[in-house]
């Protein structure tokens, strides 16, 4: 939840980055996806942003990562879009026929689950690590079984909390009993320095690594902030957005998040 009297203009602590690090924000993953994006034909592209512009009615986050696709601009592709090029990639590589694909499909595939897996093992997120998984493994259950209540508040949760295991497990954040402190005071304003909200997390995560930031699904529809649609979805005031589309971005938010991951430093 966040604070109503919090100033998110307020300046924060800059933490000292390693240049070679900050140039390989995104790893090799990211790379990958870039060179793709410029080498992979017109119908392949095509196929991806009529795709995304079909699921614009269920969620307009869509919309966002198509027009990223389609148009021409001098900013920087989100992180978010080229996390699901590299698996529109295997997809156009590993269907037998691609021209029937159906893009929310993608989540069930093997290849897709195994990457994921894969990613989040390479990861040291301290003594959770196995549990997370498991739950990790059951949201992927749910979203087979069209259980998508289910699916979007399980994702919501892990999401923020892998965030917080690595923000503790790199010495950023400090559990104390029930409360998380920020070690460098990175976020301004705050009583105690206690952290309260994902938000307070994705700007301490930002301040690391502005690779964060650049994710767009942090705005997960044309209107709301990163805890808007969340707040409102976990704490029962919506009930509309429970849906396979917003399932579907929660997946590819969920990679992106353990990519940005990768890439700190102790």
């Amino acid at each position: 939840m966040i604070d109503d009297d919090f100033d998110f203009d307020q300046p924060v602590t800059r933490i000292p980055q390693n240049p070679q690090a900050t140039k390989l924000l995104g790893n090799r993953l990211l790379q990958q996806a870039e060179q793709y994006l410029a080498s992979m034909g017109s119908r392949p592209h095509a196929q991806l942003v009529e795709s995304l512009r079909q699921l614009e009615s269920e969620d307009p986050y869509f919309a966002i990562m198509a027009d990223q696709l389609e148009y021409e601009s001098d900013e920087p592709m989100a992180n978010d879009v080229l996390n699901l090029l590299f698996f529109w990639q295997m997809a156009n590589e590993k269907e037998a026929d691609i021209s029937e694909f159906q893009l929310p499909n993608l989540i069930q595939t093997d290849y897709f689950q195994a990457t994921l897996l894969e990613a989040y093992d390479a990861m040291d997120l301290g003594a959770f690590q196995a549990q997370r998984r498991s739950v990790i493994e059951e949201t992927l259950k749910l979203y087979q079984q069209q259980c998508y209540a289910g699916c979007i508040t399980v994702l919501y949760g892990q999401i923020e909390g892998i965030l917080t295991d690595a923000l503790i497990e790199h010495g950023y954040l400090q559990q104390n009993q029930t409360k998380f402190v920020d070690v460098y005071k990175i976020v301004p304003g705050l009583k105690g320095h206690e952290v309260k909200s994902l938000w307070h997390k994705v700007k301490i995560a930002s301040e690391i690594n502005p690779y964060f930031l650049s994710l767009e699904a942090l705005k997960m529809d044309a209107s709301s902030s990163v805890t808007a649609s969340r707040h409102n979805m976990v704490h029962g005031a919506d009930v509309t957005h429970f849906t396979q589309a917003r399932s579907f971005i929660l997946f590819i938010w969920l990679f992106a998040v353990i990519s940005f991951i990768s890439t700190l430093k102790r």
